[in-house]
C-alpha cells in the first residue's frame, strides 16, 4: 500500500474543502426570496470575505457561471435548467417557454420526456456576460455586451448580465408587483376591472389586487429608469413540489399563457422597436407605425386568428390573452414582443432572404433574432400570404346584436373616450380593420 504524507494529505483535504464551500450551489427551495431575521438564504448565493465574482458571489468568474450552478450544469438545487430550457421536478418535465442559453429541449414527440436528439443547440441569444457568439456553450469572462439592439441605452460594469432581466431577490410567494395567476386560472382577463366597477367580472387581474401574489419568474419592475410592473403571466399547472438538499417543499409552475404587458416590459431596454413609444400603434394612412424615421410592426394590437394558425406556447405565435371585459372580438389577442420572439433563445434556422435583413442602427444581421419559427413562418403563420390581420383582410367578423361600450382611446390616443355602437349595426368589417 502506497504511505500518503499526513502533510500532503491534509492539504489537499483544505483545497478540497474551500473548493466545496466556494463553487457550493445554493440548495434552498426560497434562496430567492421569503426572507427574515433568520434566514439562511444569503449564504446560498454570498460569501462576505472570500468571494469568487463581483456582488460577493461564490462562484465565478461570470455571474454566468455562478447562475449555471443551480439553473444549469447538472444542479439539483433548482428545477428551472436556463442552460438546458427546461423546467424538472422528479419525473415530470417541461420545455423552457424562454429557451436555454446554450440548447433547448425542443419535446418533438409531445411525450414530456427528454429523448435522445431533442437538446437542440440554439441559434440566436440574448447574449449574457460570457457567451459569445450566437451559439456555444464555451464561456468566456471578456466576453462582455453593452450595447442593445433597437436602442440607444447602454449597459455599463460588465455589460448585459442575468441581473440586467431579473431581480435574484424578489421571489417567493412574497407579494409583489410583477403579477402572476395561480393554480387554478383560467379562461378570460380582465386587466384593470373588477366586480365592484363591472358585475359578473370572473376575474381581476391588477398588480394591486391582493390575490395575485409573488414574481416566481423573479422580473426586474424598474428597467433603465422606466417602471415596468404590470406584467401578467399565467400559471395554471403545477409540475408539483420541488425539495432541493435542505431545502422546505416549493411548489413549481410552468408559464402556460402570456397576458398583459411584455411589450412594455422588453421595450424599456428596445425602446426604439416599439412605436406605441411614439404613441402610434399604425398609421392611420394604412401602415405599420412610423416611430423614429422607421416604419415598425406594430405593437399591443389585436388580431384574428389565419386560418390554421399555431398559436402555441411550444411551437407557434402565443398571443397575450389581453381582455378589457367586453364582448369585442378583436379584444381577445394581443400582439407582444413575446407572440414572434423567445426571451433567451431559439433552435429555429434561418436561410435564404431570411437569414440577412437590415437593422434599427444600421448595417446587416443574419442570425435567427430569437424567432419562435423557422424563416419567416412567423409571419405567415399570422399573415399568410399577406391576406390576414393586414388592411386588406376583408372577413367578416359577425354582427353586433347587443350595444357594446369599447375604449377607443385605448388604442386611438385623442378620440372619445367611450364609444356607443347601435345595436344590429351590421359587420363589424365594414368599420374595422384588424392590423
Amino acid at each position: 500500500m502506497t504511505k500518503i504524507n499526513k502533510t500532503k494529505l491534509s492539504l489537499i483535504l483544505a483545497v478540497a474543502l474551500v473548493f466545496t464551500l466556494a463553487y457550493a450551489a445554493p440548495a434552498f427551495a426560497w434562496t430567492h426570496g421569503q426572507f427574515n431575521a433568520t434566514t439562511d438564504a444569503c449564504a446560498g448565493c454570498h460569501v462576505a470575505h472570500a468571494a469568487q465574482a463581483p456582488k460577493l458571489l461564490k462562484s465565478g468568474p461570470t455571474q454566468t457561471h455562478f447562475c449555471f450552478l443551480c439553473h444549469g450544469d447538472g444542479g439539483i438545487n433548482s428545477p428551472f435548467d436556463v442552460k438546458d430550457g427546461y423546467t424538472k421536478v422528479g419525473a415530470a418535465f417541461r420545455p423552457s417557454t424562454a429557451g436555454g442559453f446554450v440548447r433547448n429541449w425542443v419535446d418533438s414527440n409531445n411525450n414530456y420526456i427528454i429523448n435522445a436528439g431533442e437538446l437542440k443547440t440554439v441559434t440566436s441569444r440574448h447574449n449574457v456576460w460570457g457567451l459569445a457568439g450566437e451559439s456555444g456553450d464555451a464561456l468566456d469572462p471578456d466576453a462582455k455586451f453593452f450595447t442593445i439592439p433597437g436602442s440607444a441605452n447602454v449597459f455599463g460594469g460588465n455589460g448585459f448580465v442575468c441581473g440586467s432581466c431579473h431581480d435574484p431577490h424578489a421571489g417567493g410567494l412574497t407579494r409583489g408587483n410583477v403579477s402572476w395567476w395561480r393554480d387554478g386560472a383560467y379562461g378570460n382577463y380582465y386587466v384593470g376591472w373588477s366586480s365592484e366597477t363591472h358585475p359578473g367580472t370572473k376575474y381581476t387581474i391588477k398588480p394591486e389586487n391582493t390575490s395575485i401574489i409573488g414574481n416566481p419568474r423573479l422580473l426586474r419592475t424598474s428597467i433603465f429608469g422606466r417602471q415596468v410592473d404590470k406584467v401578467i403571466f399565467q400559471f395554471n399547472e403545477s409540475l408539483g413540489t420541488f425539495t432541493g438538499p435542505q431545502a422546505t417543499g416549493s411548489p413549481v409552475y410552468p408559464v402556460t399563457a402570456y397576458v398583459y404587458g411584455s411589450t412594455n416590459w422588453c421595450s424599456s431596454c428596445h425602446d426604439r422597436l416599439d412605436p406605441t413609444q411614439g404613441g402610434q400603434r399604425f398609421n392611420p394612412e394604412g401602415h405599420a407605425g412610423q416611430y423614429l424615421s422607421m416604419w415598425r410592426h406594430p405593437m399591443d394590437v389585436h388580431f384574428i386568428d389565419a386560418p390554421g394558425q399555431n398559436t402555441s406556447l411550444a411551437t407557434g405565435t402565443p398571443y397575450e390573452q389581453w381582455n378589457k371585459g367586453n364582448s369585442h372580438i378583436l379584444s381577445t389577442h394581443k400582439v407582444a414582443c413575446l407572440t414572434c420572439h423567445r426571451a433567451h433563445s431559439t433552435t429555429v434556422a434561418v436561410t435564404g432572404w431570411a437569414s440577412n435583413w437590415p437593422t434599427d442602427g444600421g448595417g446587416t444581421r443574419n442570425t435567427s433574432a430569437l424567432l419562435r419559427m423557422t424563416n419567416r413562418g412567423t409571419c405567415y403563420n399570422c399573415h399568410g400570404g399577406a391576406k390576414y390581420n393586414c388592411w386588406n383582410d376583408n372577413r367578416n367578423l359577425g354582427t353586433v346584436s347587443s350595444p357594446a361600450i369599447y375604449n377607443c382611446a385605448e388604442c386611438h390616443p385623442g378620440k372619445a373616450t367611450k364609444y356607443q355602437h347601435a345595436p344590429n349595426t351590421g359587420p363589424c368589417s365594414a368599420c374595422h380593420k384588424t392590423t
